[in-house]
């Protein structure tokens, strides 16, 4: 099936040299997976290119075409900095050379965008992600759910912009299901591809509890990062998701709600949000955050009388 697919992409792709104008540009759509635009010098010197070069913009757009559906039109692939320089450049017209291909739909156009981009130039882990989430349903899963999770302009405060990586996300919650907590290094896109359903519904239910017990504010902006983030997602699935205590696993059980409550607490924890600044999650500040994260939840439970005696885990890597 995938061999089928490249073939009928080769045939719907064709070549032309058109001339260009503002309304032809702006009439260009940009795609939900493009790369954020950002005029630097290189868009600037593009700029004063194509008016010495009598209106010609470089290289080779690519326009990807989606003939029917709720997304039909034409959107702008390749080439929106080359765009932006045209509009910079104050020139009334200008030549191109234009790749047309016909998709058919959005996710079949993200994928072409990865792979496109994926040869060209090097590409950062949210920008394949962006481009991937169109055919990939835990993305989708992930994103529906927390559109504070995001692919740009991370910021910890703000009501609309994102304050969490994507790619962030997924290593530290895979790095919370080994032994140790890590963010694991594996490439963005097979950590997508890898995650079942199961596992990303999971995720989703902790990061929406976690946005309601540490909320956006500044002062919880530490809460988010990978340290504290991937030591609390690792007690999340011993405390709530395992339900098994057999063994040496005889420590406590919490409901989400409680879980939740526990979460509350290190975000009223002054000393401990001050303790986070300039941490990382690695060998020297895992054993202490975790030992600081122990004993605050450890001693809500105890206020809140759900149980008489608090067991939390203990694995060899928190006493190094």
């Amino acid at each position: 099936m995938k061999t089928t697919r490249t073939e009928s992409k080769a045939k719907r792709s064709t070549m032309d040299t058109i001339a260009v104008d503002l309304r032809t540009v702006n009439g260009w759509r940009i795609p939900p997976f493009q790369r954020p635009l950002r005029v630097n010098d290189k868009v600037r010197a593009i700029a004063e290119a194509i008016t010495a070069d009598g209106g010609v913009i470089p290289g080779v757009l690519t326009i990807g075409k989606i003939p029917a559906g709720r997304d039909s039109g034409e959107y702008l692939i390749d080439g929106q900095h080359r765009i932006e320089a045209f509009r910079m450049s104050g020139a009334d017209t200008a030549y191109a050379d234009v790749r047309y291909v016909e998709f058919i739909d959005m996710a079949d156009m993200g994928d072409e965008f990865v792979a496109l981009n994926s040869r060209i130039v090097n590409m950062r882990p949210d920008d394949v992600l962006r481009g991937l989430e169109g055919s990939t349903e835990t993305l989708r899963l992930i994103r529906e759910a927390c559109p504070f999770v995001g692919y740009d302009n991370v910021r910890r405060n703000g009501n609309t912009s994102p304050m969490l990586s994507m790619s962030t996300v997924l290593r530290v919650w895979e790095g919370s299901a080994t032994e140790t907590p890590v963010s694991i290094n594996r490439s963005a896109m097979q950590l997508a591809k890898d995650m079942t359903h199961e596992s990303a519904t999971q995720c989703r239910i902790f990061l929406q509890m976690a946005l309601e017990a540490w909320g956006r504010e500044e002062a919880s902006k530490r809460l988010w990062g990978a340290l504290n983030m991937s030591l609390c997602m690792w007690l999340w699935r011993r405390l709530v998701l395992d339900k098994e205590r057999r063994g040496t696993r005889r420590y406590v059980s919490l409901t989400s709600d409680r879980y939740k409550k526990c979460l509350m607490s290190l975000a009223a924890n002054a000393d401990y949000n001050d303790w986070l600044m300039g941490r990382a999650l690695g060998d020297r500040d895992r054993p202490a955050a975790y030992a600081r994260i122990k004993g605050i939840m450890s001693r809500r439970i105890l206020e809140e009388k759900w149980e008489s005696k608090v067991s939390m885990p203990s694995p060899a890597w928190a006493k190094s």
